[in-house]
């Protein structure tokens, strides 16, 4: 059953605290500079006279525009707004066989190319004040070339890389608001990731610090670094947080910080390693499995390691890093499994999804989360699980969808 969007609703959202992904401090304005305003600018209007982070079409509201963006196996999308309860379909994609998210733009690929959705609708955080717009959600468009994808955004640039491939893309995020792929760099690398005004990129066993055109710029260059870039075996995930950007590596991983200095933090000899980071967004601390024996958690700011074991291995974790420091995962048995950093404690649900034994693929669980609630989908009933996390993993309601997703996101983040 398709549950009643008002019954046991999350309550209303405060305005987040942190927002989309890729923003830095550097960036942060002044709440005077930005205006109040609830609706677009009357046309003629300057664009002095526009709130931050408006776009043409867009209307801006007082709290997070959330929603569900799923696409099935064969294309079909959907978006299921998560204050309404109503669900839109949208034009079918490719075939989804590895996704993406960036808090508003889901990216699918198959083998032969990559489709980018616009989810409609991001939050602009500014640090000490924040901007909730929404516009008409929409395929955007595709790109040559396809396999495991990735992407991050920051507000002038969204990013694409293909690690498989070792080749990534930036496009112009205004445009690819406006629908319009408009390419500006495209380079060698298996992650790359918007940083402010500059890129991180990693190729080989090296991270650089580039301009937006993909160009080597001065960077500090810390103890291990060379100007060439910073030392990373085997570098693999990346994401951008409030206190810099993280790139996993086969030791540990490297951090840059908004001025563009590099440093790296070591794991412990003979620790086996992340191969991929997540967090809510903007958050400075990121989780990352630790094989079979649990998650690491990597405090960017402090520039620290945290082993946190399990009782099951888990098959996706992210932190949530809020007072209590939860941490959100699925295990292997299928549980959705909260723990709270902060006092140990652990909660988990009953089995939500297939578990590790009954799948043929090491496909990751399909598990999203913002600042109160985290989502995690069930493809084999075409379901959407809602967690209240803060709350011993209680199931806060089962949100049923008109497709079976193999790919997901919650945007509007």
């Amino acid at each position: 059953m398709n549950h009643d969007p008002t019954t046991d609703r999350p309550p209303t959202r405060l305005p987040r605290l942190l927002g989309a992904l890729g923003l830095t401090t550097g960036l942060a304005l002044t709440a005077t500079a930005c205006s109040a305003a609830s609706t677009p600018p009357a046309d003629g209007a300057s664009a002095t006279a526009a709130p931050h982070g408006w776009v043409a079409g867009a209307t801006e509201s007082q709290e997070p525009q959330l929603g569900l963006l799923a696409v099935s196996a064969t294309g079909e999308t959907a978006l299921h707004d998560l204050l309404t309860g109503e669900t839109t379909d949208l034009d079918r994609v490719g075939a989804a066989e590895h996704s993406a998210t960036d808090g508003r733009f889901l990216v699918t690929s198959d083998g032969d190319r990559t489709t980018v959705v616009d989810g409609g609708s991001w939050t602009v955080d500014h640090g000490d004040h924040t901007h909730y717009y929404a516009a008409e959600p929409r395929v955007v468009g595709t790109l040559e070339g396809g396999g495991p994808v990735q992407v991050h955004s920051s507000e002038t640039m969204t990013t694409i890389a293909w690690p498989a491939r070792g080749e990534a893309v930036v496009l112009d995020r205004a445009a690819l608001g406006q629908g319009e792929l408009d390419e500006t760099a495209r380079l060698d690398a298996t992650v790359l990731l918007p940083l402010g005004e500059h890129l991180v990129a990693a190729e080989g066993d090296t991270v650089r610090v580039l301009d937006t055109d993909g160009e080597q710029t001065e960077s500090t260059e810390p103890t291990g670094s060379t100007s060439a870039g910073q030392a990373c075996t085997d570098p693999a995930g990346g994401l951008v947080t409030r206190a810099g950007a993280v790139v996993g590596c086969a030791d540990g991983a490297v951090v840059v910080d908004d001025a563009g200095a590099t440093s790296f933090v070591a794991l412990p000899d003979d620790a086996e390693r992340p191969t991929a980071f997540a967090a809510r967004a903007g958050r400075p601390t990121v989780a990352g499995l630790a094989g079979d024996t649990g998650f690491w958690l990597l405090d960017v700011r402090q520039g620290s390691w945290q082993h946190v074991p399990t009782e099951r291995p888990l098959r996706a974790v992210v932190a949530v890093d809020d007072q209590d420091e939860h941490v959100v995962g699925v295990d292997d048995a299928g549980r959705v499994v909260v723990v709270t950093a902060s006092t140990g404690e652990v909660a988990t649900t009953d089995p939500l999804v297939d578990s590790d034994s009954d799948t043929d693929t090491d496909t990751a669980p399909l598990l999203q989360l913002d600042a109160q609630r985290a989502y995690v989908a069930d493809p084999t009933a075409a379901v959407v699980h809602e967690i209240d996390f803060a709350d011993g993993a209680r199931v806060a309601r089962t949100i049923e969808l008109p497709l079976a997703p193999v790919a997901f996101a919650e945007v509007g983040l």
